[in-house]
């Protein structure tokens, strides 16, 4: 993102002389984005790279430090592959759940819709 950021300001950026008495240099070729554009695309850019450096940051955060052990953290790796498979356990119930229901609610429109027609008969 980082290395994005820079090429957009690289290849969008206005010409700037080198010195104040130099004319500045027009590439036919080229047409740079309004001023405006600019500025709201490196604004949205330097955002993003700020959400992606909290966001980079807060993982590091969550790593384990210096004073756990390899130990501790295999405990922790299995504790959390138990939550893990508890969940998928939640999931899959769910699931049976959701279609246990749904051919229940077909099972009933079909009923319904067939004491429909069998009273307009």
């Amino acid at each position: 993102m980082f290395h994005a950021s820079l090429t957009y300001v690289d290849q969008n950026h206005d010409v700037i002389p080198l010195h104040p008495s130099d004319p500045k240099q027009k590439d036919p070729d080229y047409d740079p984005p309004s001023e405006k554009v600019f500025t709201d695309n490196l604004n949205e850019l330097t955002s993003d790279i700020i959400l992606k450096t909290k966001q980079i940051l807060t993982i590091i955060d969550t790593l384990p430090g210096i004073g756990v052990s390899e130990k501790e953290q295999m405990e922790k790796i299995a504790q959390l592959q138990k939550e893990l498979e508890v969940t998928e356990l939640e999931k899959k119930e769910a699931i049976l759940k959701k279609d246990r229901l749904q051919q229940w609610v077909d099972e009933l429109i079909i009923m319904i819709s067939q004491g429909i027609a069998d009273t307009r008969n």
